[in-house]
């Protein structure tokens, strides 16, 4: 049996089923955390998870992303911790702690896809 890369599994071999992008959304996650793997990329990112359906596993956010800094489709998916952390110090349901430079593609800046937003 091929294993999928993008699963947890368990002693027994058995699949873990992945968190979903609305389960994350009611612990108050809306933001993930973009990584691209590309040789001599390095490019990081951090988006909004708005524009991605409730029911989609939040691992598989990375097939349909690509690389703004070199295209490539080698890109890696992870919790945003920043505003994790943000959130479970500042004792409210949204991430106050975060420094004035933190910006999310999808609210503080335009998709690459999307046309600039005008204010």
């Amino acid at each position: 049996m091929k294993r999928n890369p993008r699963r947890a599994y368990d002693r027994e071999g058995r699949e873990i089923a992945p968190p979903t992008i609305g389960s994350l959304r009611e612990q108050g996650e809306t933001t993930a955390a973009v990584f691209c793997h590309a040789r001599e990329c390095g490019h990081s990112a951090v988006i909004s998870t708005d524009r991605f359906p409730a029911d989609m596993p939040f691992p598989d956010i990375a097939l349909h992303l690509r690389c703004s800094g070199c295209g490539a489709r080698e890109v890696v998916v992870m919790k945003d911790m920043a505003a994790y952390y943000a959130r479970c110090t500042s004792g409210v349901g949204t991430a106050v702690g975060l420094p004035p430079s933190y910006r999310v593609i999808g609210r503080d800046l335009p998709w690459p896809d999307e046309a600039p937003r005008t204010a």
